[in-house]
């Protein structure tokens, strides 16, 4: 019996030691780090150091935007998932879910009476449950293991707690972590909805720019800019803007953030390198601390300012200028409050006081638990009750950064398309 007992508890030891093989190996590179603390500021890459590529290094140097005159479709730039066809393929198990615009197959599909069922056979390739998986799902379920383990081999009388006062304390948790969510969602509807009124002034702007300008140039001018306000948008507030293949730890990240940028630049600009508002705008970029959309908005401004009567005359067009001041202000508005909201999250301390209740509420679960469920559904239903509420505290903390969740680039894509179509309607009123 003895032997026979020490053979289990090496089994158990050897199981622990396989399932820290993987901790082991993301606690080893800040090992070395701690060992050599020169490594972690060996990173020589930032913004007021960037090396500026030419134009050929450029047109090499883009890896992922796709200029629109060789996409096949519409979408042809994003690597769908295969299991949701609405939302972009995730690369690591870390990733965040990011849906595209939903269209009306999408629709259908989403309020299918099959939808619970599809669900739940796609539970363990969801977002929550895998970015759950480790450390947090790993801990409790070793927790519940160890506890079942202890009082089934090792100790003479059973270790547990009366549940009765985690009941009350389950609820609260409960209860927090909706707060949570709901917090972050209110953050994720003000940040869809400041976009979309940098789409609706968009078109506002381009249509009246194409109605009271006086000069085809600066018709030109405006609608590449209005173009470019989008794009630089998105590089504004969203560190990789939007392509989130791109990994940080890359040596040349910023180089490759600016070969993107300048790609998609070009696009708008007709491949035009020469311009001086893509050169000003490039530079822009490259200068550390610089608000390129809010540039853009002066520039924008600045052919506002420069629009006059045929006969030199500004007060005709005082009234017009006016309006197209007011649209470009709506663009400024939107800024603004996007900025509010990247720059400003949740009150930390709440945050952090949620994690630190869920942690300690997760790891005396088990406790609780074993005396009504016993030591063969101890672990299971450990794991089933941590993972809804923990999903719940996960997916706020997600979208409570809503640059990196949104489609960003089908927003810009949007902007694109309707100033382009505006222009070409306006260019076919006018030779009638």
């Amino acid at each position: 019996a003895h032997s026979l007992a020490e053979e289990r508890t090496c089994n158990w030891n050897m199981m622990i030691l396989l399932a820290l093989a993987p901790l082991r190996r993301r606690l080893r590179p800040l090992i070395s780090c701690q060992r050599n603390p020169a490594a972690i500021f060996s990173c020589s890459a930032c913004f007021s150091s960037l090396h500026v590529p030419t134009s050929s290094s450029s047109s090499n140097g883009s890896k992922h935007y796709i200029p629109r005159k060789e996409r096949s479709t519409t979408d042809g730039i994003y690597e769908i998932d295969r299991v949701y066809d609405s939302r972009l393929k995730r690369r690591r198990r870390i990733d965040p879910t990011r849906e595209l615009n939903y269209k009306a197959e999408n629709w259908e599909k989403h309020k299918s009476v099959y939808r619970r069922i599809r669900h739940i056979l796609t539970t363990f390739g969801a977002s929550p449950f895998q970015r759950l998986l480790f450390p947090d799902l790993f801990i409790t379920s070793a927790i519940a293991g160890g506890l079942t383990y202890y009082n089934e081999f090792v100790a003479t009388e059973a270790l547990w707690m009366d549940g009765k006062g985690l009941a009350a304390g389950t609820t609260a948790i409960a209860l927090l972590s909706g707060f949570r969510l709901n917090a972050s969602y209110g953050r994720f509807v003000e940040a869809r909805t400041l976009l979309g009124a940098v789409n609706t002034a968009s078109r506002d702007l381009a249509s009246n720019a194409n109605m009271w300008l006086n000069t085809e140039q600066s018709k030109d001018r405006m609608m590449k800019l209005i173009k470019a306000f989008s794009v630089a948008l998105i590089f504004h507030l969203n560190v990789k803007g939007g392509h989130n293949q791109i990994r940080r730890s890359q040596a040349n990240f910023h180089e490759q953030i600016y070969s993107e940028l300048r790609a998609e630049m070009l696009d708008v600009f007709q491949d035009d390198d020469k311009d001086v508002d893509f050169v000003q705008i490039c530079n822009w970029f490259c200068s550390s601390g610089t608000n390129v959309p809010l540039g853009i908005s002066l520039l924008m401004r600045d052919i506002v300012s420069q629009n006059n009567d045929e006969d030199g005359d500004l007060q005709g067009t005082t009234v017009y200028n006016r309006e197209l001041d007011l649209h470009i202000q709506k663009l400024v508005a939107s800024l603004g409050g996007c900025e509010r909201i990247q720059k400003t999250p949740i009150p930390t301390c709440f945050t952090r006081h949620t994690s630190r209740l869920i942690f300690m509420w997760s790891t005396l679960l088990p406790f609780a638990i074993y005396p009504v469920c016993g030591p063969l559904f101890t672990v299971p239903s450990t794991l089933a009750i941590t993972y809804s509420i923990l999903g719940l505290e996960d997916i706020g903390v997600q979208i409570e950064e809503p640059f990196n969740i949104l489609p960003l680039r089908q927003y810009s894509d949007g902007v694109y398309d309707g100033v382009d179509f505006i222009r070409s309607v306006s260019t076919f009123v006018d030779k009638k």
